[in-house]
């Protein structure tokens, strides 16, 4: 692995973090905002 694109990887791996964030942070905030009292 002489020729590994670290910037490449580290720019894939950053977008594929923040994807799944967003999509467990969207999920999160109907979960508080549909029952913010329910226990």
């Amino acid at each position: 692995m002489d020729s590994f694109d670290g910037e490449g990887f580290a720019g894939g791996l950053l977008l594929v973090i923040v994807i799944v964030l967003l999509i467990y942070g969207s999920t999160d905030i109907k979960n508080l905002t549909g029952a913010p009292n329910d226990e």
